[in-house]
């Protein structure tokens, strides 16, 4: 379903339930983390064609980076519990939205990577 955020709206907390992902449209989000000491650290911003959001798939199922909008942003919103009952029954379905979503995974494991040497 069509979702929009406001500029500073959190999209989801680092730590909560992960059920959900989203395709961004429009604008961009941030992914953030709090160190130990509490400071908040940018992980990467994505925009339009991105997908937002991977925990939900795996085991916790609790966000591993919190989101923030910072600009208006406008998202495609998908159920993810609904597409893992559908992945437990359509295995080949299944297959290729564990592998894309592995995708995303890999990409922002990178991009922290990248962050923490240049730092």
């Amino acid at each position: 379903m069509a979702t929009h955020f406001n500029r500073d709206q959190i999209v989801f907390r680092e730590n909560d339930i992960a059920n959900r992902f989203y395709l961004i449209e429009t604008g961009r989000v941030a992914l953030e983390s709090r160190t130990r000491a509490g400071k908040l650290v940018l992980v990467e911003t994505v925009g339009p064609g991105d997908a937002l959001g991977w925990s939900w798939m795996f085991t916790p199922f609790c966000w591993h980076f919190g989101a923030r909008a910072l600009e208006e942003t406008t998202a495609i919103f998908f159920y993810g519990t609904r597409l893992r009952a559908i992945s437990d029954e359509d295995h080949t379905f299944g297959y290729e939205l564990v592998r894309r979503m592995a995708e995303v995974a890999v990409r922002r494991l990178e991009s922290t990577r990248q962050r923490l040497l240049d730092a």
